[in-house]
């Protein structure tokens, strides 16, 4: 059995208010999801956090209702920056969380997956205070999307607070649809940085841009930072410069490896959700749309796991799961070269709907998953603790300490 303590609310007090969260953001965006053709948002799921290995333990750090999904450590004061889908992003030092920045008015919520999605630190920032994120800019709800995907530029202040007149967009990418937005940025050594790019939303990629190399969309883009501005960080010849990789749905979450190994939790659509391993800096097509997983995408809905493989010239898949048991939706992932010892050596994902997680190692040649446990929520990312444990962060506001 695992242990499991909260340190502020019940129990009961947590399901009820992480359900009415959940119900009330479901009601505020309901005649927003016309794109998300034959997708259904899961009801919020109220369980307990789960381990199997009794060496790991959960504790529920922070309650709220809005939407925590990354996290940084702050190198001036030690704190750590948590990141929310509506704009904001606060400080908290262990105890209390802090203001650090409300840019909940140059972001769009008008759907579940827009918002602040992404944050990296640039290579001197503790000379430069300099920050990117990546956010979904303000617009209408109202039709159909104008609301570009945004890489942007922000400084921290003498307050060690963002300061908005310092905000400098550095590219945008149209957006046709409200969804699949990706938006996940991280640093990969000299001031280059992966942003991973979704196809660009709705259903079955109606636009084909997963296999087109010249779009942005459903990419990842490398990018090098110099002087506030931002250029292809090598020469891949594809038609769009910036595109390292492509054939990607939706990368909500990647990470790197020390061996240059690009771990990519790429969301699945109706079948398969997948893990995928790429060099860094040698151009993948990891296979969407013309299949999902590791087999041909079929766009009616049936997962026919048995019919053929296609394609010599795609990237497969590490580990693919399908959805069964409740699971929809893969939430990558970290690999773990910190944190309990217990989950190092791998790759950690989650699960959205279920909470599961999973640790991907490689034994004898061959990788294969541990399954860790739930976290008893809906997971929307993971990030590192003050402690160097291991957090979850929950869609309905929680975020839980692991370890």
């Amino acid at each position: 059995m695992s242990r499991a303590s909260k340190l502020t609310l019940g129990e009961g007090d947590m399901r009820v208010n992480a359900a009415v969260a959940l119900l009330i953001i479901s009601a505020a965006f309901s005649g927003c999801f016309e794109e998300d053709d034959g997708f259904q948002w899961p009801e919020p799921t109220s369980s307990e956090c789960e381990l199997e290995l009794d060496e790991l333990g959960c504790t529920t750090i922070i309650e709220g209702s809005e939407t925590p999904h990354r996290s940084l450590i702050n190198p001036l004061t030690g704190n750590q920056w948590i990141l929310y889908l509506n704009g904001y992003v606060k400080s908290w030092d262990g105890q209390t969380l802090d203001w650090a920045v409300d840019l909940s008015e140059v972001v769009n919520r008008c759907h579940m997956e827009q918002g602040l999605l992404g944050m990296a630190l640039e290579a001197d920032f503790e000379n430069t205070g300099t920050v990117l994120i990546s956010y979904i800019e303000d617009g209408t709800c109202e039709g159909p999307n104008q609301s570009d995907l945004i890489l942007a530029s922000i400084k921290i202040d003498e307050m060690d607070t963002f300061d908005l007149d310092t905000l400098t967009v550095l590219l945008r990418v149209n957006q046709p649809y409200r969804n699949h937005n990706g938006g996940h940025l991280i640093h990969a050594g000299d001031n280059n940085f992966l942003w991973g790019i979704g196809d660009g939303g709705s259903s079955d990629d109606p636009l084909l841009n997963g296999q087109n190399s010249s779009n942005p969309l459903g990419t990842m883009y490398y990018v090098k930072f110099e002087d506030n501005t931002v250029s292809p960080a090598v020469d891949t010849g594809a038609g769009d410069p910036y595109v390292l990789h492509h054939g990607l749905r939706n990368p909500w979450r990647f990470d790197l490896d020390p061996d240059g190994g690009l771990w990519i939790a790429d969301v699945g659509q109706a079948c398969w959700e997948e893990v995928n391993l790429v060099n860094l800096t040698v151009p993948a097509n990891l296979g969407w749309s013309d299949r999902e997983g590791f087999y041909e995408f079929a766009d009616d809905g049936k997962c026919r796991p048995s019919q053929p493989e296609v394609g010599p010239n795609y990237t497969d898949p590490v580990v693919v799961y399908p959805h069964e048991n409740g699971n929809c939706s893969i939430t990558g992932g970290f690999w773990m070269d910190w944190g309990p010892e217990i989950l190092q050596e791998g790759f950690l994902y989650g699960d959205f709907c279920t909470g599961s997680i999973w640790v991907l190692r490689e034994q004898s040649g061959v990788w294969s998953e541990e399954y860790i446990g739930t976290s008893g929520g809906m997971i929307v990312g993971f990030g590192k603790s003050l402690s160097d444990d291991l957090l979850v962060f929950h869609w309905t506001g929680q975020v839980v300490l692991i370890g």
